[in-house]
């Protein structure tokens, strides 16, 4: 693969890796830091408004199970009934959600819990105009459908004052986690406002300036990221919300070698997180450490069909690097399988298209039997 190649990976996987910064600090963090009312709260504003269809992802679903199950049919707290299967998945599959959402008609979505796990939902949902943001707090997003739903500034500013009565720490933390989810949702003038609040409550909090390293890669500034993530790293060498956003920071400054080291510490605390796997397999790539790449893209692929997730972006990535190692027979194989999926994005698909035909070119000037 030539320079060309390797431009058209690093956009595609560019664009990824941003949106992954965006929202891996949630998930780094883990569903324990986002307390405070807590689901409970949710189920008010969703009473407030007179929801009646709610689409709750898999951690808002559990925890509505537990504190107020009258709020879902008696088959919907079945987690394993297929239907509560469907709904969990279509985090992970826009098309999927929209079929459901044509059934149901939601008039809200619950999404809780680590935001990588409903990352294309999420920016699917800020990319269309039929859905608006209609609620943040440290413990949740809420989408409503219709602009009238929409969450205005005053009313930002009095959930932030709700959190008045909670402990320093505690209310440091929640403050930091609705401003991630505030960046997952594209209002970054409102996450600033809020991560001052933050600051102001606990200037010290690893997780408050993790938050604000979050906030800078949203906007590009990688150098205030790295120092943010700095920040973090000195109150707690191994806090992996700001390992994550500093090997994000160096990701995109061009310091791949930096990175890499990064992100190995980051999978030896989480060798099995599908984030830090990704990122791990993207990054090893650009240092061309091709093998390393390859195992853990198939150990992605696995962990994804056990799930029941999407497999062909993956499928992609893992035919580019057998290509580079010279494996192209079982390039074109991988390849072939992602473009036979229909549900593939055009850009992944367009991707696949030109490594397909590069892995061609490289084998016809192979030596014979090779």
């Amino acid at each position: 693969m030539n320079r060309v190649m390797n431009r058209a990976r690093s956009g595609w996987w560019g664009g990824c890796l941003g949106l992954w910064a965006l929202l891996c600090l949630g998930a780094c963090r883990g569903g324990g830091e986002r307390q405070g009312p807590g689901v409970q709260g949710v189920l008010e504003v969703l009473r407030e408004h007179s929801a009646r269809a709610v689409y709750f992802n898999a951690q808002a679903h559990a925890d509505v199970v537990a504190a107020n199950p009258d709020w879902l049919a008696e088959g919907d707290r079945q987690p394993k009934s297929a239907r509560v299967r469907a709904m969990a998945q279509a985090v992970q599959s826009p098309g999927l959600f929209r079929q459901l959402d044509r059934q149901e008609h939601f008039d809200a979505l619950v999404l809780a819990g680590d935001p990588t796990l409903y990352r294309p939902l999420s920016e699917h949902l800020w990319k269309t105009e039929d859905w608006v943001l209609g609620w943040a707090d440290g413990y949740a997003v809420v989408y409503r459908r219709g602009a009238a739903s929409a969450l205005t500034l005053e009313r930002m500013r009095a959930v932030v004052e709700s959190s008045g009565r909670m402990p320093t720490e505690q209310r440091g933390r929640w403050l930091a986690a609705m401003a991630d989810g505030l960046v997952g949702a594209r209002r970054l003038e409102w996450a600033a406002e809020v991560l001052e609040a933050a600051q102001k409550v606990d200037g010290g909090s690893p997780a408050v300036w993790a938050s604000r390293a979050g906030y800078h890669l949203a906007r590009g500034e990688w150098g205030a990221a790295i120092g943010a993530a700095d920040r973090a790293l000195k109150r707690e060498g191994r806090f992996r919300p700001a390992l994550s956003a500093k090997a994000q920071g160096l990701y995109k400054m061009g310091r791949f070698g930096d990175a890499y080291q990064i992100s190995v510490r980051l999978l030896e605390d989480a060798p099995e997180d599908p984030v830090m796997l990704f990122t791990h397999a993207n990054i090893a790539h650009e240092v061309s450490a091709f093998q390393e790449e390859i195992a853990v893209l198939r150990k992605l692929i696995g962990i994804a069909t056990r799930e029941g997730r999407p497999v062909s972006g993956y499928r992609v990535y893992l035919g580019q690097a057998l290509g580079r190692v010279g494996k192209g027979e079982e390039a074109l194989l991988e390849l072939q399988g992602a473009l036979d999926d229909p549900e593939l994005p055009p850009n992944q698909r367009a991707f696949a298209l030109d490594a397909r035909e590069r892995v061609r070119t490289n084998m016809r000037g192979l030596p014979p039997g090779q």
